[in-house]
């Protein structure tokens, strides 16, 4: 992921914390403000995510966005 892909993702989802760990091959979102409820857990709501693409987080951060909506 180039920081051009990191501010359109970080852009689209403004509630994430969006990176790429130097010492990792791996991609992460992690959710700002409020710890997440026992509901939206159960519902699949995730307070981090870890994908091995660019593409996969940004699929699992359109997930996540379809999940909310559906609560």
């Amino acid at each position: 992921m180039n920081d051009q892909e990191r501010i359109r993702l970080q852009e689209q989802y403004p509630a994430w914390h969006i990176r790429r760990p130097p010492l990792m091959d791996c991609f992460m979102a992690t959710r700002l403000g409020r710890p997440l409820t026992d509901t939206e857990l159960r519902y699949g709501l995730c307070a981090t995510l870890v994908e091995d693409s660019y593409e996969l987080l940004s699929e699992a951060l359109a997930d996540q966005r379809k999940m909310e909506e559906n609560l």
